[in-house]
């Protein structure tokens, strides 16, 4: 080989590490749930309008960034690991930056996915709408219970069995 051919190899090498680095960092192992699925399942409820929010947000990230014009030479050095940096182009850095994005849209959405088979499983429920006005719509027990019309210690009730139900769907016999 070429000293030019090295260089292309340990370049190109360079690249696909920093890539799988972005890739590494921003990866979310999923934490084992050895304490209360019921309270992990409301608290992905919670929080699935946020969800919904950052995925439109990410992509419109991802297409701003696409669009952005790449114009000057970049003269950063980044490291990823180790001792030494690798120098990137404008055009990595882009990259690097869309991957990042795309990375974090990939984990929501499966975040989405997930919570939305379980919902699914529960939503010919005739409590179902106790779920949506608690958990997306932030209601009090009691304009639920005037909503539905039902007593509160109903929706309380229906409530804590339609989340066990999507518990088990989303942990499985951990949940039991």
């Amino acid at each position: 080989m070429t000293e030019q051919e090295i260089n292309k190899f340990i370049k190109r090498a360079a690249k696909e590490a920093a890539l799988e680095a972005v890739k590494s960092a921003l990866a979310v192992a999923k934490p084992s749930f050895k304490g209360n699925c019921y309270k992990q399942t409301e608290a992905r409820l919670y929080a699935y309008p946020t969800l919904l929010e950052n995925i439109k947000r990410y992509k419109l990230d991802i297409e701003d960034l696409k669009r952005e014009k790449i114009t000057e030479k970049s003269k950063d050095i980044t490291f990823f690991g180790g001792d030494c940096g690798i120098r990137l182009t404008p055009e990595e850095k882009q990259a690097g930056k869309i991957l990042a994005v795309e990375l974090k849209l990939q984990r929501d959405q499966k975040e989405i996915d997930e919570i939305d088979a379980a919902l699914d499983l529960i939503k010919n429920d005739e409590y179902y709408p106790a779920i949506e006005m608690r958990y997306f719509k932030k209601m009090a027990d009691e304009i639920i219970a005037s909503q539905i019309p039902c007593a509160e210690r109903t929706v309380r009730y229906n409530r804590s069995r339609l989340i066990r139900q999507m518990a088990l769907s989303l942990y499985g016999a951990e949940a039991l």
